[in-house]
């Protein structure tokens, strides 16, 4: 009854945690059901809007990915080194990192719109680049580069760690959903065929507060609403069946007592 009840509470309270963490993705997952999507050149602005398109570099060019060496307009870069306690073993993450650049996204609506990424909720696809351990040397480029972080591919006694690479990456001419404040900003002056007309271009940018957070991926907006969907599914999943073996439990130690 008591490990029944000890594993009972352990669950119930891991599934607590995910279905708070998932709460918030539930929300992004109703603003974007109910966000409609809006052509760049109709965008008025001033508002959240959703857009949909390609990525273009910006005037600030594009990044080298520090693991793979591609061209991105963003990138989070993530280190795991794999460590041991007792019996248990986990993958403890020692670095993480973002680069990113002003970019712009083609929706071939006529206009592009600029995209400010800074403080971005930015939901990729995680791919490990490389891996290095016991007979495995981590590449020479990799070595430098956790070095200059004050990190090092191997032990005191000079061993190599168990380590793996990994990027997250938004490149030039991947699709790109994108929900968030916008702004039209003053554009260069146009010909409309009689004279030299002003123009404004669409912004998006991360503002303040959860109903006012940029989102970007290249995911498609049926695949996001899917994925934002399972942590709080898979938490309250999680802590149902926690509630469900502990009251076995007490069920269980009240039986006994009689």
């Amino acid at each position: 009854m008591v490990p029944l009840l000890i594993f009972g509470g352990i669950l119930f309270v891991i599934g607590g945690i995910v279905a708070l963490t998932g709460l918030k993705n539930y929300r992004r997952r109703q603003r974007i059901i109910a966000t409609p999507t809006s052509p760049i050149s109709q965008a008025p602005g001033n508002a959240p809007v959703e857009v949909k398109g390609r990525v273009v570099p910006g005037e600030q060019g594009v990044l080298q990915a520090p693991f793979s060496g591609r061209h991105a307009v963003w990138a989070r870069i993530i280190v795991q080194e794999h460590r041991s306690s007792g019996r248990n073993s986990y993958w403890a993450t020692i670095l993480t990192e973002v680069d990113q650049r002003e970019f712009y996204v083609d929706d071939g609506s006529g206009q592009h719109a600029k995209v400010v990424p800074h403080g971005a909720e930015v939901i990729l696809d995680s791919h490990q680049v490389a891996s290095s351990g016991t007979f495995n040397d981590a590449s020479p480029h990799l070595q430098a580069f956790l070095a200059s972080r004050g990190h090092s591919t191997t032990s005191w006694l000079g061993f190599n760690k168990a380590m793996r690479y990994t990027e997250e990456l938004l490149v030039p001419n991947d699709p790109l959903y994108a929900l968030g404040p916008s702004r039209r900003d003053p554009g260069p002056p146009v010909n409309d065929g009689y004279r030299m007309s002003p123009s404004s271009q669409l912004v998006l940018f991360a503002g303040q507060g959860e109903v006012n957070e940029l989102i970007l991926t290249n995911k498609t907006e049926e695949q996001l609403v899917s994925r934002l969907a399972w942590g709080l599914i898979g938490g309250l999943v999680t802590a149902g069946i926690g509630a469900l073996l502990g009251f076995a439990g007490v069920i269980a130690a009240i039986a006994e007592s009689f």
